[in-house]
């Protein structure tokens, strides 16, 4: 008899763990919600989610769905003019309330006013570090009713006055957000949150210290999407580091010619990573172009390697229309353009645009910048070229 009921409680636990593996489940009640349109987006395996269907349940707003792995997800809600500060002629809007999209019950419960302050309850991911969430979120809100302050006092002013006090009130929050943040990456190597702080900083860090703080931290927080990320960036910034060879480029340009760095090997190439949407790219291009008409007759090639955003067709032609409106007139590839079989952004572990990638004559690599600017590149092409 024992032994049957010990089958039968095996059966239903295990039951009960295949049900709650199959997804999520989110429970919102918030006071003053009208007829709102709830927004819950997150970003999976590559693909940007956007939900807005909910069923009410006892006065619950309902929503569900599943995740492969534990992710970041923000909710708003459309349509609430208490989350939106009209300024000149700008809209500006509150902050989301963020939150670890798990396959769990989460709960929310707040003010549909200040939805991005609301609680937030359920799953591992979202206790680890809520003490941390609560400050943020009281955070947001002040740096919110200052917003809507100066919004109020601002209804004629133009669009350049907004966007500086919106950028001075920010950067004062930054500031504080940076702080607290800090402190709790320090003080937490094996939380979520601390690799997803560490995820959205590693664009811009160098290879070597990127290494150290991912090794700083702990095995419990090395099993999640972000860790799997910083983890391939790290492989891949090692295999494009300085002193390493390039990477072989399969590529078409423009016309659907092939383009090969073994072709071009006997020139210093600059592969400069792109996009039309990259106003610190396109800003890099006038003296770029300056760069390419003093040193190409001494064997310097530009291959410039553009990333877009939409539909194959949308693509192609605002990267045809950058190139023609910018006047870049060395080689172009578009990396959308049979990334199935060659993904040149990840393989060169480009995180942030513009990067800059300089190739000797036997096609090793000899510098990598980040960023527009790109002094060093000034001086690695007057060492090089002694002029």
């Amino acid at each position: 008899m024992m032994k049957k009921y010990a089958i039968l409680l095996c059966s239903c636990l295990a039951a009960s763990a295949g049900f709650a593996q199959q997804g999520y489940t989110l429970r919102i009640k918030l006071s003053h919600f009208k007829k709102y349109q709830p927004r819950l987006s997150y970003v999976s395996d590559n693909k940007l989610s956007i939900d807005s269907v909910f069923t009410t349940e006892k006065g619950w707003l309902v929503m569900k769905g599943a995740v492969n792995s534990p992710v970041m997800a923000s909710f708003t809600l459309k349509g609430n003019p208490a989350l939106e500060a009209p300024a000149g002629k700008q809209v500006l809007t509150a902050p989301v309330l963020r939150f670890f999209l798990t396959n769990d019950v989460i709960t929310i419960k707040g003010d549909a006013d200040k939805v991005y302050a609301a609680n937030v309850e359920g799953g591992e991911a979202n206790a680890d570090w809520a003490d941390l969430r609560t400050k943020e979120s009281r955070l947001e809100h002040e740096n919110w009713i200052a917003t809507r302050k100066m919004a109020d006092s601002c209804k004629t002013c133009d669009n350049t006055v907004v966007t500086q006090l919106t950028r001075k009130m920010n950067s004062s929050k930054g500031r504080a957000l940076q702080d607290m943040e800090t402190a709790f990456f320090n003080s937490h190597p094996n939380s979520l949150y601390s690799m997803y702080m560490l995820y959205r900083m590693q664009a811009i860090m160098e290879l070597d210290s990127l290494k150290t703080t991912y090794n700083k931290m702990g095995s419990a927080a090395k099993n999640n999407v972000y860790a799997k990320f910083i983890g391939n960036r790290i492989a891949s910034l090692e295999a494009t580091a300085v002193g390493q060879p390039a990477i072989p480029l399969r590529k078409k340009d423009m016309d659907g010619r092939e383009v090969s760095l073994e072709t071009l090997k006997g020139r210093y190439v600059l592969l400069d990573f792109w996009g039309s949407w990259c106003h610190p790219c396109r800003a890099s291009h006038p003296h770029l172009k300056e760069l390419y008409g003093k040193y190409k007759a001494e064997g310097f090639e530009i291959v410039g390697i553009a990333s877009e955003n939409g539909s194959a067709e949308k693509c192609r032609k605002v990267w045809l229309d950058a190139i023609k409106m910018d006047g870049i007139n060395w080689v172009n590839v578009l990396n959308n353009e049979g990334i199935e079989q060659f993904d040149a952004v990840t393989a060169y572990g480009v995180s942030a645009f513009p990067t800059k990638i300089l190739l000797d004559k036997e096609g090793k690599i000899i510098g990598r910048w980040i960023g527009g600017e790109a002094k060093e590149l000034d001086v690695k092409l007057k060492e090089v070229f002694g002029k």
